[in-house]
Order: structure tokens, then C-alpha cells, then sequence
């Protein structure tokens, strides 16, 4: 029996946590990062989108910090004191966030504490617990989720290889922020890129490759920027379909917002979701978590795409 733990940026729908749920025996948790607001400090699962964005667009600062070591290592134990044999741990992207090496320690931590060995495999994790970098967030990370559903069947090693070449090559995400000034102050694009989108009025298309934020085009109008957006990730499901084992896989789609609801979603989403909708039979819409909210700001919208068993 495998236990599977998830940080709080991937963000469950009732449909999610019902198919992981099935998979893992309704053994699945969350660990929080913290989002602090001015003074206040809140779990990431409990501050409502809604009310984060209409803060941060009255000028409150924000600031994000990942989980303790602790944190995962308490979730490790009641999974494996709860009867499971091993366990799975699934993050956002090293390279956002150090969540994942919180999650490595842990592993490491309770490995020591419970005498399990190494697997070889490195930071990874240990015989009986692995930690997977999702190289991305949010629905994304989600998707990497599903992928460990469809093969907790086959043990350890064998979800946890699917899941690391899920990441790598069967999953793209563009997005397009109203503003630079988050992932700015967040330091997550570099300064030049910052002013430069706003002394030129031109709207970024990002996207996050090998678990960064990068540029992947700049635009003048925001309708520009959102057929973008699907344009950049219906080549990249082009480039997925012609990698090892995509003959079979599914195109899942899903359309991303900061704010609480889809019906307050900006402009912009539903810009993306209308190109989305053309391009693919079956679109979802997601929320982010408040944590990736805080960076990439109130107004954002993305896409994120991938192929599933």
C-alpha cells in the first residue's frame, strides 16, 4: 500500500481527490506552505483566493515560505503508521520553491529514524519513501498526481519512474501575469525583464520549462497574448506526441485564474479558455493556490497542458 503526500499548491478538485483517493485507499495528504499577508500569517489551504487578490491589489505585501522539514516528516510517519508500506511525495518545482528539498530531508529524517536504506537513487529519497519535483505547479502538479494514481498499482519504483518522466516530457505550462511587479518582488524573473515589459506596454507570455519561469513571448495586446498562450501549448502537446510511450496518452487541458470563482476570472482568462475550448474537446478550469497567487499576481490566467495514461 502506497501513501501519498502532496504540498498545498496542488490544489484538489472534489473529481481529483476522488480518483486519489480510489488509488491510494484514502490515503492521501497535504502539507501547507505558509502565505503572510502585511503581518499575518496564513496556511496556504485556508486564505481564500478571492480575498488574497483584492489585498494584493490594495497594495498589501506578500510573502510565501515553504514548509518546515518537520512538517513532512510528521505527514511521512502518519502515513506510514496509518498501514502504509511506502510512500510517495509529490512537490512544485525545486527550482520555485524549497519545498522539495524540505520534502528530501524529511525522507531522509524518518528513513534514519525508521532504519531504511537508500535506494540509489540519491536525494530522491530512501527505500519505501520518494519524493518526485513535479518541475512545475499547480494543475501541473495535479497532473503528476493522476499519473501516480494510474500506477500505485505497480509499486513504489514503478509509479515513481512514471511520475519523474510525466514531469519531464508530458507536461507544459504558459501563463500570462497582468503584471511583472510579483514575480519581480518574488524573485522569479530577473529586473530587466520586469522593466522592460513595462516601459514598452508589451504583454509577457511565460512558461515554465524544466521547473523555471521563463519568457516565452512578448506580445501588445492582452487578446494577442492569450491565443499565444494556447498557440505556445498546443505545440508543445505537438512535441509531447513525439516522445517514447505517447501513443496512447490523452490530452488533458486545464485553464488557470487566481480568483476565487471562474466567474471572476479576468479577461484574460477568458480569453485563453475560449482558445483553449477551440483547440480541445475537453478543458477544465482551476484556482490557484494562494501561495503561486502571491507570485505571479491577481489578473493572471495560464494554461497548462499535459498527456495521461
Amino acid at each position: 500500500m502506497i501513501g501519498l503526500i502532496l504540498d498545498s499548491t496542488v490544489r484538489l478538485s472534489d473529481a481529483d481527490r476522488e480518483e486519489l483517493d480510489r488509488a491510494f485507499a484514502g490515503r492521501v495528504h497535504s502539507v501547507d506552505l505558509t502565505v503572510t499577508v502585511d503581518e499575518a500569517e496564513f496556511q496556504d489551504s485556508q486564505l481564500d483566493p478571492s480575498e488574497l487578490c483584492s489585498r494584493m491589489r490594495g497594495g498589501s505585501t506578500v510573502r510565501t515560505s515553504m514548509p518546515a522539514v518537520e512538517d513532512f516528516a510528521a505527514a511521512i510517519r502518519e502515513q506510514l503508521d496509518g498501514g502504509a508500506d511506502e510512500v510517495i511525495i509529490i512537490t512544485l518545482s525545486a527550482e520555485m520553491s524549497g519545498t522539495y528539498r524540505a520534502a528530501t530531508a524529511a525522507a531522509a529524517q524518518v528513513a534514519q529514524e525508521r532504519g531504511l536504506e537508500a535506494d540509489g537513487g540519491g536525494s530522491e529519497g530512501t527505500v519505501g519513501i520518494r519524493v518526485i519535483d513535479s518541475q512545475t505547479a499547480s494543475a501541473g502538479s495535479v497532473g503528476i498526481a493522476h499519473w501516480a494514481a494510474a500506477n500505485a498499482h505497480l509499486g513504489l519504483t514503478a509509479c515513481g519512474d512514471a511520475c519523474e518522466k510525466a514531469a519531464a516530457q508530458f507536461s507544459a505550462t504558459c501563463f500570462v501575469p497582468e503584471t511583472l511587479e510579483y514575480l519581480h518582488r518574488g524573485g522569479r524573473i530577473g529586473g530587466a525583464a520586469a522593466l522592460f515589459g513595462r516601459a514598452l506596454k508589451i504583454v509577457p507570455v511565460l512558461q515554465v520549462h524544466e521547473g523555471r519561469v521563463e519568457p516565452a513571448a512578448r506580445v501588445r495586446t492582452t487578446a494577442k497574448a492569450a491565443r499565444r498562450a494556447v498557440d505556445e501549448a498546443t505545440a508543445a502537446v505537438a512535441e509531447m506526441r513525439t516522445r517514447e510511450g505517447a501513443e496512447n496518452l490523452r490530452v488533458q487541458a486545464t485553464v488557470l485564474h487566481p480568483e476565487g470563482t471562474a466567474d471572476e476570472g479576468s479577461a484574460l482568462f477568458r480569453a485563453i479558455l475560449q482558445a483553449a475550448r477551440a483547440q480541445w474537446e475537453h478543458v477544465d478550469t482551476a484556482v490557484l493556490s494562494t501561495v503561486v497567487t502571491a507570485h505571479v499576481g491577481p489578473g493572471s490566467a495560464g494554461i497548462e497542458v499535459r498527456l495521461v495514461p
